[in-house]
Order: structure tokens, then C-alpha cells, then sequence
């Protein structure tokens, strides 16, 4: 993505779907996740981005566009001020895995997914490499946990939609962790 204009900030608008947002570090190619977003502006800040190239990538189907002005009627937060940097080094702190997993997975379905009758849809997957650059650990490990989960009826592939449905008790599991978050 080309910022390199004269305005010293843009806006993404998302109109639907979910993007998750990444900084590329322009002196040594360092991925660094930024968080989830749907359905909401961002403010882009040319200035914060000087050392860094954007990867924006669609998650599920996604409708987003880039504009110089924005038409929000509250104010727009940059995305260097958003709720999913504390939230990624919070799921990064707990010591096992497992644990890292299952928040992150909770924590999407809560700001992404829905509610069915016996389980929750969260509506697009993640790689096991994704996985393993958000939790902190190697593909091979995510790969293990991820097979563990679907042994034990935490998970399973969303057969009718590309997705995953996810257990209540998953979501039990990790709600007190889940609901002190006080999304808003």
C-alpha cells in the first residue's frame, strides 16, 4: 500500500468482513500484528508509518476502501491505538499454549463470530502460522495443540461455511479472561 502523498493521514473503512492488519518492518521484513478489524474507520498515520509497509489481509469476505477523509460520526482511532495490542501480549503472557490458543480463538468469536444452538461460528480460519506468530510459539506446536482440541470436541471445521465452530465449553472456559476485557 503507497502512503507516500502529501496528507499526513488516511482512513480505512470496513465495511464488512474482517481484515487483520500487520506492520512489515522495512529494515529487517519483521512481521508485526497489529490486531482484527471489521466493520469500522481506522486512521492510517503516515508519519508512524515511516519505517513500516501495511499488509492488509482479508480474513473472510471483506469490503474495505482507503479514502484521504472520513464520514464517521464518532472519532476515528489510529491503528496504533487499538484494544488488540493489549489483548495480543495479554494471550502472549499465559505460560501454556493450550491456554494462548483457546484465548485467542474466545476472543475472535467474541468480536468476530455468532452464536449457534449448541456452539459459536467463528466465520473465517487462521493458519497454524498465524496462529503461531500471534500466541507466541512454532507452527508444529499450534499444529499439535489445534489436533488436541479437535480430539477433545473444542473445535471442529465449519462444514457448511468456511470457518470453525467452537464449543461452548471453550468459550466457557476462557470467559472470565474473555469478559474483563470490557470490549466496547
Amino acid at each position: 500500500m503507497d502512503l507516500d502523498e502529501t496528507k499526513t493521514s488516511k482512513f480505512i473503512s470496513i465495511e464488512e468482513g474482517v481484515l487483520r492488519i500487520s506492520l512489515i518492518s522495512t529494515i529487517n521484513s519483521e512481521l508485526i500484528p497489529i490486531g482484527f478489524f471489521g466493520s469500522e474507520w481506522l486512521k492510517l498515520e503516515k508519519d508512524r508509518l515511516r519505517n513500516f509497509d501495511l499488509r492488509l489481509e482479508a480474513l473472510n469476505e471483506v469490503k474495505f476502501k482507503i479514502t484521504s477523509t472520513h464520514n464517521s460520526t464518532t472519532e476515528v482511532d489510529s491503528i496504533f491505538h487499538n484494544h488488540w495490542l493489549l489483548i495480543l501480549c495479554m494471550i502472549k503472557s499465559a505460560t501454556q499454549v493450550e491456554i494462548r490458543i483457546c484465548r485467542l480463538i474466545a476472543i475472535l468469536v467474541f468480536s468476530f463470530g455468532r452464536r449457534n444452538k449448541e456452539s459459536y461460528t467463528l466465520p473465517f480460519e487462521l493458519s497454524h502460522s498465524q496462529i503461531a506468530l500471534l500466541v507466541g510459539c512454532t507452527r508444529s506446536t499450534v499444529t499439535r495443540q489445534i489436533g488436541f482440541m479437535k480430539s477433545k470436541g473444542m473445535i471442529s471445521p465449519d462444514k457448511n461455511n468456511y470457518g470453525i465452530l467452537v464449543s461452548d465449553k471453550l468459550i466457557m472456559q476462557e470467559s472470565t479472561f474473555v469478559e474483563h476485557l470490557q470490549f466496547t
